[in-house]
């Protein structure tokens, strides 16, 4: 088991879907955070697309693994806001067979207004066929308050392809669909809400190389597109750039891109997060 002790910087923006909206002042302002996490690895927020190639670790033994972390941040005087995320994952492994259940909440206030509440659950089967290639089966459950999402829930499978692994770098490619359900809150002067059930694709490309000894960097692309609507798509990019300082103290620098082509009325149609911190393992 690690023990992970961050001390995290974020912040977030949303890109308008009409360029002459103006930024929201809170948006632009980088959050003093501090985070103390115990984990085996680092869990993601909650994004619309969840990005398991963050959660995956090392190979290990067969057993139990697993982490939990809490992090708060808060601001008072001038400025009162504050934070509190949690998360959680565990890993179950027998031989070529992986299962992992994770968890992740987050909620926020701005002046006493509450503007962040957001969580989702995640359960996967995997099953290591060959060295390159892998079925996995998945469930998961997402809300959201702030992109109007009541719930989320969805079910699907995939292959994941190992195109290329060495010392230095790999290239991972994943393909499949999930079932989802979801349910857009209700909201006056709007007229998108209630419950749609439809399938969509799930492909992803996953990235790694190590520049050398103290640089490494990882990349994770999502594209899924509705089976029936080929106009209507999701797209994540999460890039992570690590830079080993010791044997024990890592810095850290995470952009996430999320974008909904067809997103639900009055929430914009991109998200962009970034965070820096230091990590310390021991």
């Amino acid at each position: 088991m690690r023990l992970n002790i961050s001390v995290m910087a974020a912040s977030s923006h949303t890109c308008c879907v009409k360029p002459s909206l103006p930024l929201n002042v809170a948006q632009q302002k980088r959050a003093k955070a501090l985070s103390i996490l115990l984990s085996a690895f680092l869990m993601p927020t909650a994004h619309a697309i969840v990005n398991i190639e963050e959660m995956r670790g090392p190979p290990q033994t067969d057993g139990l693994t697993g982490d939990a972390s809490l992090s708060m941040s808060g601001d008072a005087g001038n400025t009162r806001q504050s934070h509190l995320s949690a998360s959680s994952q565990f890993f179950w492994q027998r031989g070529a067979v992986t299962k992992l259940i994770a968890a992740d909440y987050s909620y926020g206030e701005n002046s006493r207004h509450r503007n962040t509440n957001k969580g989702f659950v995640h359960l996967r089967y995997i099953k290591q066929q060959t060295p390159t290639r892998a079925l996995e089966v998945f469930t998961q459950a997402v809300r959201n308050e702030f992109s109007r999402l009541s719930l989320r829930t969805l079910i699907g499978a995939g292959t994941r392809l190992t195109l290329h692994h060495s010392r230095n770098d790999a290239v991972h490619l994943g393909a499949g669909a999930f079932y989802l359900k979801e349910s857009q809150q209700a909201r006056a002067g709007l007229s998108d809400d209630g419950t749609e059930k439809f399938w969509r694709g799930n492909f992803y490309l996953a990235l790694r190389y190590q520049i050398n000894e103290q640089v490494r960097i990882v990349s994770t692309t999502y594209y899924q597109p509705a089976l029936d609507n080929g106009h209507d798509f999701r797209l994540l990019e999460e890039a992570s750039l690590k830079i080993k300082l010791t044997d024990a103290l890592n810095f850290k620098l995470t952009l996430a891109l999320t974008h909904d082509s067809e997103p639900p009325q009055a929430v914009e149609k991109t998200d962009i997060n970034y965070k820096t911190g230091i990590e310390y393992r021991f």
